[in-house]
């Protein structure tokens, strides 16, 4: 029987195991599995019996040993507790003897370091008096080596010197002596500074390196240092001269600036060898950053300066943006190839000198950033008053609303593109501001060419030729609403260019200065730089605000320019509307009656009763039927921008159907609302009268049923009431509005019963 699967870890199945052990015992002794079963139970019952046995006399004999142990194990424990307490008794008498031990010795050696003290002062004064000695004979000497003018000895004079100077220090006169020391190393400057600038001129590398050792021996290399960049600001302010009066005798004198700053850029590079060889056993950075300190140093102190040439040069051009975008560019291409030169060389220079190298660059270009808005405004104003020139008719006036619009995106485009490459938009706000005026002022165009449309409509009604419609007027309106739908898409894209540019422009003003490449937002002040950051978060925050109201276009840069379009697209589709109302309104002032009562029989021009309707109504009916296939050829398939105009004008151009039926619509709603009016204006109507006045109603609302269209409420009331006979006429009115009730029993003399 295996037993070792009761010890195993796993979970124990015993009906697995019973059936493995019983199929093990069937296999060993070739027994059927029925008759064999009882046999195997009885089998391994007594092994199992035997195996518990065996088990609980091992635990019981277990349990007699550990009893049997115990007191020894009490008897062990107790005797190391005696061990560990004689311990401790045993280290507090050794902390006690290490203590008095310290007491002891505490004060030997307090004296003892007292002793070591004296010791080192008396070496010192004893020192300082050898030196004292001394002192007058390298004076004496020194005093010699100058009237020979030998400068080494004199550097190894004023060395020891030096070091005698220290070992005086404390003696009484240091500080006289002290003042001699910078005396003498003032008159070794004075002689070695004919030399040191000779060798710097003349790129002597081997003298300048002896009189580094020099300085560096007397602790004045940073004069030195000074000494070489005064030598290398001389040679590259004569260059500049030289730039200068080379260029005054070419007629182009713009490239000046990138012809300097190319070989301020040689210069560099050459220096920046040089001086690593020259201070190489001094810091590299201290090596590497001379040439750059050269740079930032000379620039502001250029005479003439920068700013002073380029504003004689703008004085006598008449292309100052494109000269001051030239030179823009020049500043943005000397700066990357000093970044260029910064990263290949693996140089990094000190915070300070980083943004001191930016000021030297940018500071001077900062009045023509200033002044750049005005320019820009000086230059758009004249182009866009070449726009704004007189069309003698209405067709030219649309065609050349069309052409200014692209003109005037164009100029914008290239206005934004001037910004980025004369201020790297940091103009761009105050261009924004710009750019309101440029917009109010091709507003006027589309103004002028309204009040051009308007005339026309009106001069054609004046003539009296409201009969031939003025078809090609009404494609002129369209037109119009074509250039004003145009003209607001291509603003509403110019407010997300110039949203775009505001959010690069925050990113780059909000990115840290330190350790990044040299650029002109360094060197915007304090001032400017919260301002142009707090005018973009306002311009951010009138964009979201502007998003949040669905029925907004504009992005909350120019909502008064979105303001005054939506103002001339109505105008312009009202006087669509007029165009298409113009014979409907000559039609219906043949059937206007005079003011006077109808009891003149001569002013009266209503007909008698007849079951035929008037002439006027008739022509008005026959004027409907006609309008749409004079409307759908021109809005059968509008393009999107006339379809956008028209919803702007109107939100039921917004449904599903052909803008041709809205327009239709909105004209019988205009024709029922004049017609009405008309109506209204009667003093008085006989019977006959009223009925033929009801019979051209349902004339003209059987007309617009072939149109699809009913007559309006109103109207329908009116035409209730005319036909009403005097005696139900006031059971007949209810419902009808009290005005019209009141105004049709006044007409028709009918005596009020209440």
């Amino acid at each position: 029987m295996d037993i070792s699967a009761l010890s195993e870890p796993v979970e124990f199945s015993a009906t697995d195991w019973i059936n493995a052990n019983y199929k093990k015992y069937i296999e060993e002794n070739n027994k059927k599995e029925g008759a064999s079963a009882t046999s195997f139970i009885q089998s391994y019952v007594a092994k199992l019996q035997l195996y518990v046995q065996q088990v609980n006399y091992a635990v019981e004999e277990s349990s007699q040993q550990v009893v049997a142990s115990m007191p020894r194990i009490a008897k062990e424990a107790a005797t190391l507790q005696c061990d560990v307490a004689l311990l401790q008794q045993k280290m507090s008498a050794m902390r006690q003897e290490v203590a008095a031990v310290q007491e002891e010795t505490g004060d030997c050696m307090a004296t003892l370091e007292r002793l070591n003290s004296l010791q080192s002062k008396l070496q010192a004064a004893k020192e300082s008096l050898q030196e004292s000695d001394g002192w007058g004979n390298l004076l004496s000497e020194l005093e010699d080596c100058f009237e020979r003018n030998d400068m080494k000895g004199v550097c190894d004079k004023l060395r020891a010197l030096q070091k005698s100077l220290q070992a005086q220090e404390q003696l009484p006169g240091h500080t006289e002596r002290q003042t001699q020391v910078e005396d003498f190393k003032n008159r070794l400057e004075a002689m070695a500074s004919p030399s040191l600038v000779q060798c710097f001129a003349e790129s002597n590398l081997e003298q300048a390196q002896r009189h580094v050792q020099i300085f560096s021996s007397i602790q004045r290399l940073p004069q030195l240092q000074q000494y070489y960049r005064a030598v290398q600001k001389n040679v590259l302010q004569q260059q500049w001269k030289q730039t200068l009066e080379l260029q005054a005798s070419e007629s182009p004198q713009q490239h000046f600036l990138t012809l300097f700053y190319d070989q301020l850029l040689e210069h560099c590079q050459r220096q920046l060898k040089w001086c690593v060889q020259l201070f190489a056993d001094e810091s590299i950075d201290v090596a590497q950053s001379q040439p750059f300190l050269v740079i930032a140093e000379l620039l502001p102190a250029l005479q003439p300066t920068r700013d002073a040439h380029i504003l004689q040069l703008l004085k006598s051009s008449n292309e100052r943006l494109e000269l001051l975008a030239q030179y823009a560019q020049a500043n943005q291409n000397f700066v990357l190839h000093l970044n260029s030169m910064l990263k290949q060389s693996s140089i990094r220079l000190p915070a300070e000198l980083h943004g001191q190298l930016a000021e030297a660059v940018f500071e001077y270009f900062h009045k023509f950033i200033q002044q750049y808005p005005r320019l820009e405004e000086t230059q758009l104003s004249t182009q866009v008053d070449r726009l704004l020139s007189n069309q003698s008719t209405p067709s030219d006036a649309v065609r050349h609303l069309e052409d200014s619009t692209r003109k005037l995106y164009e100029w914008l485009q290239q206005a934004c593109a001037r910004c980025e490459a004369i201020t790297n938009d940091l103009a761009l706000c105050k261009l924004i501001t710009v750019l309101n005026g440029i917009f109010k002022r091709q507003l006027e165009n589309f103004s002028r060419t309204q009040r051009q449309l308007s005339l026309s409509l009106g001069s054609s009604n004046s003539e009296g030729t409201a009969r031939s419609e003025n078809w090609s007027l009404l494609q002129y309106t369209m037109s119009q609403l074509q250039c004003l739908a145009d003209f607001q898409l291509q603003l509403h894209q110019f407010e997300q260019l110039l949203h775009l540019r505001m959010s690069n422009l925050a990113n780059k003003l909000q990115q840290p200065a330190s350790g990044q490449e040299i650029s002109i937002y360094q060197t915007c002040e304090r001032v400017m730089h919260q301002q142009l950051l707090s005018t973009i978060a306002d311009y951010q925050q009138k964009k979201s605000e502007a998003t949040a109201a669905t029925s907004s276009d504009s992005l909350g840069i120019f909502p008064q320019i979105y303001a005054t379009l939506k103002t001339y697209l109505a105008e312009t589709h009202d006087i669509t509307l007029n165009i298409l109302l113009q014979p409907i309104e000559a039609h219906l002032a043949h059937i206007r009656p005079p003011v006077e009562a109808y009891s003149s029989s001569s002013a009266i021009n209503m007909p008698a009763f007849s079951y035929a309707p008037q002439e006027s109504i008739t022509q008005i009916g026959q004027y409907l039927l006609t309008l749409p296939q004079h409307l759908e050829p021109l809005l059968l398939s509008p393009s999107a921008l006339l379809k956008q105009a028209l919803e702007l004008c109107n939100i039921k151009y917004t449904q599903a159907i052909p803008c041709a039926d809205v327009l239709l619509s909105l004209v019988v709603e205009q024709c029922c609302v004049m017609y009405q009016a008309q109506i209204l204006q009667i003093k008085s109507l006989p019977a006959s009268s009223a009925t033929q006045l009801s019979v051209d109603i349902e004339y003209l609302s059987n007309v617009l049923e072939e149109l699809g269209l009913t007559i309006n409420l109103q109207l329908s009331q009116i035409l209730t009431l005319l036909k009403a006979a005097p005696d139900q006429y006031l059971n007949l009115s209810s419902g009808c509005e009290p005005r019209l009730v009141t105004a049709i029993r006044q007409m028709r003399n009918i005596i009020s019963t209440q």
